[in-house]
């Protein structure tokens, strides 16, 4: 039943999930108006949203990165898709969310305020912390610096990585535990 994915603008290579059960792909609709990451059921062929975009404008849907002029879309799933981290500016704000891969249902909001994240680095799913890239964050400061911060999966802990008032650019060891700093 494709009423979930009707009229597409684009959609996203399937991916299967690892224990087999169903697999992913990313659908836009023409308009850009819904986008929707919809599994589908290995057994049965019955497809949900596992997560649905309907914005009263539009959903910007090219990959977020750390250059200002790329996109708002970031999407990680965890434990084989149980849990997702999802970029949304449902709030008003660009900002990132966990999700129940099960129901849909928002877990927690990670990140929040008036200010938008704009890139994710890292994930790291055995410590349940993300590193990500914002602006906007420090008031009196230029909302258009690019500021690195790490923050655990249910928003607590935000610590900031870069302090200096100028546009970050940052190189991270492998393990997360160093970072070169390019301002």
């Amino acid at each position: 039943d494709a009423r979930l994915f009707a009229n597409p603008f684009d959609m996203s290579d399937m991916a299967w999930r690892k224990d087999g059960r169903g697999f992913t792909f990313e659908y836009n609709q023409r308009g850009h108006q819904v986008f929707r990451v919809i599994e589908v059921d290995g057994t049965t062929g019955a497809a949900r949203a596992v997560i649905s975009e309907e914005p009263k404008t539009f959903f910007y849907y090219r990959a977020s990165s750390a250059n200002l002029q790329n996109g708002k879309k970031y999407r990680y799933d965890l434990a084989d898709g149980r849990e997702v981290i999802w970029m949304s500016e449902r709030d008003g704000w660009n900002h990132l969310y966990l999700i129940d891969g099960a129901s849909g249902a928002v877990k927690n909001q990670i990140t929040k305020g008036a200010w938008p994240v704009r890139h994710v680095v890292k994930v790291d799913e055995t410590k349940r912390q993300l590193w990500f890239s914002a602006g906007g964050m420090n008031a009196g400061t230029d909302p258009y610096f690019q500021h690195y911060y790490r923050i655990n999966f249910d928003g607590t802990g935000l610590t900031p990585l870069t302090t200096t008032d100028a546009n970050h650019v940052v190189e991270f060891s492998s393990d997360m535990t160093y970072f070169v700093d390019h301002y």
